[in-house]
């Protein structure tokens, strides 16, 4: 068919996401927009989960100073710390630079217990919250996602299928949005959450004491150093890995759909082989992401010792000078530990927004593929044009790729109720005839018009449901027959159905299946044969009654019984229809009412069988003798039909 080559490589998935590239966002925000309250209001929980997250700290300090002989403090420098502790003191009635007695003390603790209690059922209740909002506007979000794409293949044209293999398709459906999934759940409002805690952090550790505060930051550039460092290799590791995936899954999904191929000629080891290079390509790729990773932690944890142990020698200074209470320290301590955890959060969110990113990136390029047939908007109502039949072919040139051109001027006319067969060799053109007929491709120049409507101007589906196209290799889903026949048409009646079945000759044998038209079918009709899944398209076809019924070598590879059996039933499909039979076995067309010989793209004969087989030179009579071996043989067949 000439079709183009499919040669891509596992370099074209190397694509990196950026953390923040406003296209990306851009292109997928509108998903976002029906649950714009859900996501404020996880921003709005985020929030206040910070400030509850910071209270016990400054509790534990109040209380150091205040109840556990930390020493009584004078007036606070910060104005934010002052307020706090005066709330404090009003609730355990213990004034800011006393101390108290025994009972008062006692007293005190008890509330500030309480305190911990209500501030940890608070946390508590609004973590779970937020975590289940944004889970729920995620999953949301990705299913409108989910679907959205899969409507978009679906409309695609075959070209575009020809250019892309089905593997790398289904990562994008799955693996890619999975990944967006990651940044709607637990990315943006996350390293929002983790960016407000460093900012409150920062702001309580300067508030509590500047030197010490300062001191924290000046390391702050070398963790940054650190980060961008190895997040750097993570990039790469990581679109290495992304790559490597989609290769194996392309690779599964070959394997898996060609078994029968693989084992008639006995390459499972090969496969096999193949596989596990494969997987361990991708193992590896996966190994060196968490040593990466496992370098960077430690390094971070490091840092942060470093931190910790600065502040400890420092503040241990200034307790002694006595311009740092022990209370101080203690919260200083533990919000310095707090300040470097969303900063090696961060670093995780990076790598999530990255994946997110280049996942983003190449769903845009599925979703920015406008490779479909269009639909006019004052498309031509075929349903008012009355019964369709009559089909012109009027100069038609076609190319699969746009460069090489595999219909060379076609032009030809089917009357309605004729019968048209079409030959030649393979790769003459017959079944690019069938794709530019149904509109599946575009064709180049020309037209193609049915009753005297350019089918351009067309709605698509119309088209399609008024030309019946039965191929060689019949598809099945995995649904029941019932389904597999009426194809979601709900108003096709079992009635109907059995009257189809009955008509083709297959009711006998779907009423021996289990279940009959509730029988389950395996994927792609695993357990019929060739003949029975033939009669199946048939009766799909039949009950859907197209003006227009094209067999794209529907007979072929069938025992000769069962051909038998199909013809029969092709008689009665074909009754008071326009019909198109393209066929390889010359016996099957010999009651056509025209025949048309391709050749390289090209119409060089037409005519009746016997007007064919008369001209001694023609293709068709070479073709003739070439299934019916023998000069004799043609001649007693010509006798024959003399007579």
């Amino acid at each position: 068919m000439n079709r183009p080559k499919n040669n891509r490589s596992v370099h074209e998935e190397d694509t990196a996401g950026r953390i923040f590239d406003h296209s990306i966002y851009s292109r997928f925000a509108p998903f976002a927009k029906p649950y714009l309250g859900y996501v404020l209001g996880s921003v709005v929980l985020l929030v206040f989960l910070s400030l509850t997250t910071m209270t016990m700290p400054l509790v534990m300090r109040w209380a150091i100073d205040h109840t556990f002989g930390g020493g009584a403090r004078g007036p606070e420098a910060s104005s934010l710390l002052g307020a706090f502790s005066d709330l404090l003191a009003n609730i355990t009635g213990i004034q800011n630079g006393s101390i108290p007695d025994e009972a008062t003390r006692i007293h005190g603790l008890g509330v500030l217990a309480s305190i911990g209690g209500v501030v940890g059922l608070l946390t508590f209740a609004l973590r779970y919250t937020q975590i289940h909002v944004a889970n729920w506007t995620g999953q949301h979000i990705i299913f409108d996602l989910r679907n959205h794409v899969f409507r978009h293949l679906q409309g695609r044209n075959l070209r575009f299928f020809d250019t892309r293999p089905v593997g790398k398709l289904v990562t994008r459906v799955t693996s890619d949005i999975e990944a967006l999934a990651e940044l709607f759940t637990s990315g943006i409002d996350v390293l929002f959450y983790d960016l407000v805690m460093i900012g409150v952090t920062l702001t309580v550790l300067f508030a509590i004491n500047t030197k010490l505060a300062l001191l924290s930051l000046a390391l702050v550039p070398f963790v940054s150093a650190w980060s961008f460092y190895f997040k750097r290799e993570a990039q790469q590791l990581f679109r290495h890995v992304r790559a490597r995936v989609t290769r194996l899954n392309s690779f599964i999904n070959e394997s898996i759909t060609g078994i029968r191929v693989i084992q008639i000629f006995r390459t499972e080891a090969k496969t096999r082989d193949r596989f596990t290079a494969w997987n361990r390509d991708l193992k590896d790729a996966h190994v060196k992401t968490v040593k990466n990773f496992s370098l960077f932690f430690p390094g971070i944890g490091i840092f942060s010792a470093l931190g910790a142990g600065m502040v400890l020698l420092v503040g241990h200074q200034l307790v002694g000078e006595g311009r740092l209470s022990i209370g101080d320290m203690f919260a200083f301590w533990i919000l310095l530990q707090r300040f470097f955890e969303p900063l090696k959060q961060l670093s995780e969110k990076y790598n999530v927004l990255q994946s997110a990113m280049a996942s983003g990136e190449r769903l845009a390029e599925i979703l920015d593929t406008e490779e479909s047939i269009p639909t006019p908007t004052d498309a031509h109502p075929v349903a008012k044009m009355g019964p369709l039949g009559n089909i012109e072919f009027d100069n038609v040139h076609f190319s699969y790729d746009g460069k090489t051109e595999v219909l060379h001027g076609i032009s030809f006319v089917v009357q309605r109720g004729e019968k048209l067969a079409i030959v030649g060799a393979t790769g003459a053109g017959k079944s690019s005839l069938i794709n530019v007929l149904g509109r599946f491709y575009e064709i180049s120049s020309g037209s193609v018009r049915l009753d005297g409507v350019d089918i351009r101007e067309m709605d698509k589906h119309e088209l399609r449901r008024s030309v019946g196209i039965v191929l060689q290799e019949v598809f099945l889903f995995a649904d029941t027959v019932r389904e597999n026949l009426r194809l979601g048409d709900e108003s096709i009646t079992d009635a109907m159905l059995n009257d189809a079945l009955q008509r083709v000759y297959a009711a006998d044998f779907v009423n021996g299946l289990e279940g009959g038209l509730d029988h389950e079918v395996e994927e792609r009709g695993a357990t019929f044969s060739l003949g029975e899944k033939q009669l199946l398209s048939f009766a799909r076809t039949l009950v859907h009654n197209p003006p227009i019924l094209v067999l794209d070598e529907a007979t072929a590879n069938i025992d000769t019984e069962t051909e038998h059996l199909i013809q029969m039933a092709l008689e009665r499909l074909m009754e008071s229809r326009t019909v198109i039979v393209i066929a390889h076995r010359l016996s099957t067309i010999k009651k056509a009412d025209r025949i048309i010989v391709m050749h390289h793209g090209e119409i060089r004969e037409q005519g009746t069988h016997r007007e064919l087989l008369a001209k001694q030179e023609g293709l068709y009579r070479r073709l003739y003798e070439l299934q019916y071996r023998g000069q004799d043989k043609l001649e007693a067949t010509l006798q024959v039909e003399d007579d």
